[in-house]
């Protein structure tokens, strides 16, 4: 016995329009057999819609059901996780389409349809995205509004308005929930991605990465601060410490015999030496408090002004004073931090450490050991010895270029002696190198300098052609300390930027091919730019942000003492109260019955009639109405008939409703029989 479909015909549109809405987000990120099954599925429950095919058969949806679970193995190499689970929940629902005759198949659908569309946010949480999710969640309400209508002549506007009414209500409810519920750790917290490093800094550097990544303008991570912003040249965002040199390219390392538990810090358990050294220099000099924003990188390291002091869970401090995310950034993060740069000098610098600081090897730099331990004979203290080189780069023809040439043979002699073109990179290494050969402890950092300003707002856009590379040398005393040769050869990079240091380069070259694509620009564009930048980012404080830390400071503005008592009562009050309103507003509200053209018509007559002085019975038809009429005034009788039988024609057409012709003929006729009524 065949199934009767029992979803109204004015609903299959939504039905269809929102099953696909719900899964296209997924469908464009994955493999294309996924999209083909999709496309396929629609397809056929079109066909079965206009009755030009019956809905396949038991075991052609269990061949299909087993071949996409067959794809997804092969597509990601199992059927669990974010990626894998999520291609095989959108398979399956869009297989259930197919499955949909009765009411109950609709519910479970549209059920579906709910967690599918929800899964969208685990990959991406940006206003975009959520206004997308909230649009399938329209749809859907609209298909649950549509199948609980008999299947007679319904509008499907009328669905899709009564689900934004719907959608509407529930919004004050959804904000009472957002700002009181506990927070808890999200469902997007999961480490989603396909596991690969985005647009950003690796954990080495050598003679031309970071000039191949100042050719991209993808953001790198935004910053908001409480107070003061620092002036440009004092913006610097370490994110490595580099210590080892091979020759080549510097790299990461912890010093020999020193523990790794004691070098990089959780804030779990009792806190290293060094670490209570740089608390009890948190009061030395200014300070500066600010929320860090950064973009995903599939990477451990984060971005912060020295030296940093975080309060949060899930960021750690090293010793080199940078700080180590505990997971994989495969999401926008958000922390709060408070740098204190003279709270450097109370940091110690361990034997391990000076050893570290002070190795080159044997076989690099032999004129450039020549040169530093010159410097080193001709200067009375380390920092007379730094002078000496700054000013070394300051007299001799050294030209910064994002294009400079190779360098083959020896990287640190040929640079300083025969190129003398480089990127800040060529400049720290060398730098670095030739305090080393001074014996002078010295290292390079490497992370983002500078950024730009929205004008919108008061945060900074940190991009990727921001990436720099500096030293820094230890002087007894001081501690660790910045120097930056890049700036005394071009200290417009450090005052205005890298478009102003390259914009003076006698080809041009240094700015081709690099997308810069800051707000500088002026026109619409650059105008819709700031205010996209802006809207993402109160998106991400005001919302994505609202974490555990935030709440409480909102409920504590809001109630004073906090506590879950005081909560669960404001939450039930607030529900209460809200429902309290919707109660009285449908209690109070007098419906207005909004008549049709049809019913207008009919009643003008009628009050004009009445108007004459003939009297009327209670629910008089058309017909009753042009008898009354003939009776009356015997000349109007023909006429008053013409306008019962057309009304009627016009009013129970099943095959459309009355059109404007229809209706200025109406009009007609009644006005002829008003001239026969006077």
């Amino acid at each position: 016995m065949a199934r009767i479909y029992q979803v109204p015909s004015h609903t299959r549109l939504w039905l269809t329009l929102a099953v696909t809405f719900c899964a296209l987000p997924q469908l464009l990120k994955g493999p294309l057999w996924q999209g083909g099954l999709f496309a396929l599925v629609i397809a056929i429950r079109a066909l079965v819609n206009r009755q030009r095919m019956a809905l396949p058969g038991r075991i052609i949806r269990s061949l299909l059901l087993m071949g996409a679970v067959a794809l997804t193995f092969y597509s990601f190499g199992r059927l669990y996780g974010p990626e894998a689970g999520v291609a095989l929940l959108v398979s399956l629902f869009g297989l259930k389409y197919l499955e949909v005759v009765s009411q109950r198949d609709a519910y479970v659908l549209l059920v579906l349809g709910f967690f599918v569309c929800a899964t969208s946010l685990l990959f991406s949480q940006s206003p975009l995205m959520f206004l997308y999710v909230l649009l399938c969640m329209v749809l859907l309400t609209a298909c649950l509004a549509g199948i609980n209508h008999s299947d007679t002549r319904a509008s499907g506007m009328q669905h899709l308005k009564r689900a934004g009414i719907i959608m509407a209500q529930a919004v004050p409810l959804m904000l009472i929930l957002f700002v009181l519920v506990p927070r808890v750790a999200p469902l997007w917290n999961m480490q989603v991605g396909n596991g690969k490093a985005r647009t950003g800094m690796t954990d080495s550097m050598a003679p031309g990465q970071i000039s191949e990544l100042s050719e991209s303008s993808a953001l790198a991570f935004r910053v908001a601060f409480d107070g003061d912003m620092p002036p440009p040249a004092e913006r610097y965002w370490r994110g490595l410490t580099l210590s080892h040199f091979d020759g080549r390219a510097w790299q990461q390392a912890i010093p020999r015999g020193m523990d790794e538990a004691n070098y990089l810090y959780s804030g779990r358990g009792p806190a290293p030496d060094w670490v209570d050294a740089l608390t009890a220099g948190r009061s030395d000099g200014a300070s500066y408090a600010y929320q860090v924003i950064v973009e995903p990188t599939q990477r451990r390291w984060l971005f912060a002004m020295p030296v940093p002091f975080v309060s949060e869970g899930g960021v750690s401090l090293a010793r080199d004073m940078r700080l180590v995310a505990n997971n994989p950034v495969s999401q926008r993060q958000s922390y709060q931090v408070v740098s204190v740069p003279a709270a450097t000098r109370r940091l110690p610098l361990a034997a391990e450490e000076k050893a570290l600081m002070l190795s080159i090897p044997d076989e690099s730099g032999r004129r450039a050991r020549g040169l530093a331990q010159q410097w080193r004979l001709e200067s009375q203290s380390d920092a007379a010895v730094v002078q000496q080189a700054l000013r070394y780069f300051r007299q001799q023809p050294f030209h910064y270029t994002l294009r400079p040439p190779k360098l083959v043979a020896d990287p640190i002699d040929d640079f300083l002696f025969r190129s003398r073109k480089g990127f800040c990179e060529h400049y720290a290494s060398s730098f670095t190198f030739l305090m080393r050969a001074a014996g002078i402890p010295a290292r390079v950092v490497v992370g983002y300098q500078g950024g730009e300003q929205n004008s919108l707002g008061s945060h900074l856009l940190v991009r990727q052609y921001d990436a720099h590379a500096w030293s820094e040398v230890w002087l007894e005393g001081q501690g660790w300390v910045r120097v930056d040769p890049t700036g005394a050869v071009a200290p417009e990079r450090v005052e205005r930027g890298l478009r102003a240091a390259l914009e003076d380069e006698d080809s041009g070259a240094g700015l081709n091919g690099i997308e810069f694509d800051a707000f500088a620009g002026s026109g619409l564009l650059g105008a819709m730019r700031e205010w996209a930048d802006y809207v993402d980012f109160r998106w991400q404080t005001w919302v994505l942000g609202y974490d555990s830390q935030l709440q409480l400071s909102v409920l504590s503005k809001l109630l004073g003492q906090v506590t879950p008592l005081r909560v669960a009562v404001t939450l039930m009050v607030s529900v209460a109260l809200l429902l309290g309103l919707y109660g009285l507003y449908l209690f109070w509200r007098n419906p207005v019955h909004s008549q049709s053209p049809m019913e207008k018509e009919f009643w003008r007559l009628h009050q004009r009639v009445q108007g004459c002085g003939l009297a009327l019975s209670p629910g008089v038809t058309p017909s009753q109405l042009a008898e009354a009429i003939a009776g009356r005034w015997p000349r109007a009788a023909s006429p008053a008939r013409d306008w019962a039988r057309y009304y009627q024609r016009a009013l129970y057409d099943p095959r459309q409703k009355a059109s404007k012709q229809q209706m200025r003929h109406l009009r007609g006729l009644r006005n002829r029989l008003y001239k026969l009524l006077d």
